[in-house]
């Protein structure tokens, strides 16, 4: 994803392009819903080996600690095994999106912040959809569909860690109405979304960890947490000047 000087220099040049000066240009706040369910499997690009990996390094740990104490399988001081799916990055994040919109009534460019907010996670980003499609139902109407391509990137932060990097791309199609040229409504699908987060510290510590001491491993989700999702479905409201 391009960096957003840049992105914004390219709005500016849409704007005074030759032809261009007649363009339309709409500002948009959008408010929605997003469901995050990133997982991991053995082939997922960056993520896969790495949580395959955090798994079988933790179960280890865990077998070491439940042996050197003497815990069997069922006692509640054991340390119980883990999936790939204890490592999933999961939360419904509110999202806040002021986009700007420029170009000719029926294809334009889009731009817009992206921030989010959930119990726990929080994203910061842009989207930037190169290719948008609007038709009016008819001559006259105030209702206008819309079709838009593109992509996001963000940045992704825990509020209960400290020390962790965090990102997550998402390949998004939008369609949607815009009703009187003021209120919005969107519909979007990731066609697929990768990230996660990553604490280089918590790693170290999982790999000093000695099962004979008198604490339990500690848990791989602080240290390393992501995956993909397919079918990002997200909705959402907006106003638009």
């Amino acid at each position: 994803m391009a960096h957003p000087r840049g992105l914004l220099l390219l709005v500016a040049t849409l704007l005074v392009l030759p032809g261009s000066a007649h363009a339309d240009v709409r500002g948009v706040l959008r408010v929605g819903i997003t469901p995050v369910d990133l997982a991991a499997a053995e082939d997922t690009p960056l993520f896969g080996a790495r949580v395959t990996d955090a798994v079988g390094a933790y179960n280890a740990a865990a077998d070491a600690y439940n042996d050197a104490h003497g815990y069997d399988d069922g006692s509640p001081m054991a340390s119980t095994a883990i999936g790939p799916g204890d490592l999933a990055v999961r939360a419904n994040l509110i999202t806040f999106a002021p986009a700007l919109e420029a170009g000719a009534k029926n294809v334009y460019f889009r731009l817009e912040a992206r921030i989010g907010a959930g119990d726990d996670l929080r994203s910061y980003g842009i989207g930037l959809y190169p290719l948008n499609l609007a038709v009016r139902l008819r001559r006259g109407g105030a209702v206008v569909t819309y079709l838009s391509a593109g992509g996001t990137a963000s940045w992704l932060d825990r509020a209960s860690t400290d020390g962790e990097l965090g990102a997550m791309i998402t390949a998004r199609l939008a369609a949607g109405v815009r009703v009187r040229e003021r209120v919005t409504f969107e519909v979007g699908y990731g066609a697929f979304a990768l990230g996660g987060l990553v604490d280089r510290g918590e790693l170290r510590t999982m790999e000093d960890y000695d099962p004979r001491g008198a604490a339990p491993p500690p848990p791989p989700t602080e240290a390393l947490a992501g995956g993909e999702q397919r079918g990002l479905v997200d909705v959402s409201l907006g106003i638009a000047w």
